[in-house]
Formats: structure tokens, sequence, C-alpha cells
């Protein structure tokens, strides 16, 4: 009998073990496991806007929780790192330079539109840090001071916008796995079914000898919106009302760049269902397996944009399937996906 009491007592015994660790895995699996540095710099720039875009998409994953720091403790963290990395160097210390921290997230994330350490001042303190980073490559920065920066802020895994730019930095960080995932956007920021009062729109950087003949050309009853938007809410009403975008990279804009780049512009007309006029990308075309934007023709710009608005019904397969291709595949949501597999898939 005596017996009988212990073995049953062993039994409720184990079986309330058991219960404790199904409770702590239960808990562990709801608990958030990712923490996203805010960046808070430059709010007064048209980039600003996108990192948060792109920051808020994250966050809409119930795994990952917002880690902000108010101005005084960014600064005050910004300059121990600043200190300590300088002391560091100047002792033969190797980085990373960081602060003694028990983090209770499994990675801490950040959005970087730049390599200031004021982006992501909670990266001062040690654990797994990961970290996005737009425009990596020159004029904006060059791969050495990424490297640098990496290794300093003690980031294990960085992905970037260029397959180019993932592979040259992979090979060159041994301290780091870099990847490649590209840009997108969040559609819910955006107004698919806006009436279309705007013929065609280009914002931001301009390939000025297209915009110059098309302004030549174009009828004066077209409305062409070419001017500076002043607010994010600005932005997107005019997007969202727009028959046509014109949507050129950044190698055809600009002289110091010489990386043909697929920016979240192209997903977000696709995602205000406008029609794309201009170049495409093959990094869009290979995301997409076809060819989503309408070449531009250099030599009759006018004729061509008319052309294109007297038979805008013609287009709407081509907007349809643009737009169900975006959120099938190119959300902010489908790129953070991507990032948290690898993370979960990287050894501690």
């Amino acid at each position: 009998m005596g017996r009988s009491i212990i073995s049953l007592n062993r039994f409720f015994f184990n079986l309330d073990i058991l219960n404790l660790f199904k409770v702590a895995f239960f808990i562990h699996r709801i608990m958030p496991r990712y923490g996203l540095v805010r960046n808070e710099i430059g709010r007064d720039t048209n980039s600003f806007e996108d990192f948060r875009e792109f920051e808020n998409s994250v966050l809409a994953d119930p795994e990952v929780v917002a880690i902000e720091n108010g101005p005084i403790t960014r600064r005050a963290y910004s300059i121990i790192f600043k200190l300590y990395r300088r002391l560091g160097r100047s002792l033969g210390l190797r980085p990373p330079f960081q602060l003694p921290n028990n983090s209770s997230f499994d990675w801490r994330i950040a959005i970087l539109g730049g390599l200031a350490f004021r982006r992501c001042p909670n990266f001062v303190f040690n654990g797994k840090k990961a970290a996005y980073l737009f425009d990596s490559f020159e004029p904006w920065t060059s791969a050495e001071n990424i490297k640098r920066f990496v290794e300093d802020a003690g980031i294990s895994v960085l992905f970037v916008s260029h397959p180019d730019c993932a592979d040259e930095l992979d090979s060159l960080i041994e301290t780091c796995r870099v990847y490649y995932i590209p840009e997108g956007a969040d559609p819910d920021g955006y107004q698919a079914d806006a009436p279309k009062t705007i013929d065609l729109i280009a914002f931001g950087r301009k390939n000025y000898p297209y915009h110059n003949a098309l302004l030549k050309e174009l009828d004066p009853k077209i409305v062409y919106q070419c001017g500076w938007l002043d607010t994010r809410e600005d932005f997107l009403d005019a997007l969202a009302a727009s028959k046509i975008v014109i949507n050129f990279p950044r190698n055809m804009t600009e002289d110091n760049c010489e990386i043909e780049m697929l920016t979240m512009r192209y997903f977000q007309a696709m995602g205000t269902k406008s029609i794309l006029l201009g170049h495409c990308p093959k990094l869009l075309k290979d995301l997409c397996g076809y060819d989503p934007v309408i070449e531009v023709d250099m030599q009759n710009p006018g004729a061509q944009a008319q052309d294109i608005l007297d038979n805008y019904e013609d287009y709407t397969p081509l907007i349809e399937k643009n737009y169900k291709s975006f959120i099938q595949g190119h959300t902010f949501s489908h790129r953070w996906n991507r990032m948290k597999q690898v993370l979960e898939e990287t050894p501690s």
C-alpha cells in the first residue's frame, strides 16, 4: 500500500513538472522574442517615413516589441559607444565595443538609413543584434565603413537591399553574415481604389532629359504632378490619385550612382494600382517573374504618355497583375518574415 502511494505521488510530481515545462514553453512562445530598436533620427526627411513604414510592418508581428529611447538616453548611449570605441582602438582592443547586458530578447533589430550609431543606440549593450541597411553602397557609404560599423557595434546578421552588395560584404566581414532582402512597402498605407484625378506623377529623383522633353510635349490638359509634396499625407494622396507613376532606378537619375537599385517606390506604385512607366530594374523583373513596367520612349515621351492615357482601360490587366504580385509577395511583412527565418536559422 505504501509503495502504491509513493508511486502515485511520483506520478503526480512528474505530471506537475511536465505541466510546468509546458507552461514555460507556452509563455516563451507568446512572449516577444524580438526587440526592434526604433530609429528616431531624421524626422524632417522624406526617407524617415519610409523607414518608419518598414518598422511598423515589423511591429505588427506579435513576437516583436519596440525598444524606444528618449533623446537624452540616445545621446548618452551614443557618447558611451563613441568613447568606448575610441578608447578600445587606442588600447588595441578588438571589437565589438559594447557593454554587458542580459537581453530578454532572442534578437534586437534595427532598420538603418545610415551608419550613425544614434539610429540604433540600444546596440551599445551586448546581445544578438541584426540590422537592415538601406543604401549600402557608394556614394552614400562604402564597404569598409559598413565593415567597421558592423564589427564595432557587434552586429552578427546584416540585411541589405542589393545582392551584389550582400555578396561583397559577406566575403569582407568575417564576424557577420550578410543577406539580400529587397525593399518593399506596406499595402495598408496606400489607397488602391482612390479616384484617379492626376494623369502622371514624378516624385523624388527625376531623369531630367526625359522630364524636360515630357514637359515640352505634353498637352496642357494633361495633369502632370512633378512638384514638391510637403507631407507624407500629400505624397500618399497624390500617389493614390495618379494614373501613371514615372519610375527610374537611381543610376538613371543620379550621376554618382552606378548600381541599378530597386526601391520601394516601384512597390508603392503597384500598391496604388497605378501604371508604372519608366525603366524596370532587373531585380524587379526577377522578383515578379515578368516586367511590370512600361519602358519609356525617350524619343517620344509626350506621345507615349498620351497614348497610354487614351487607352488606359487596356492596361487594367497589367495593373491588377502588378497589384496581385505586390500583395502576394513583396510587402514589408514578406520581407520581415524572410528576415525572421534567417534569424531563427542563425546559430547562437
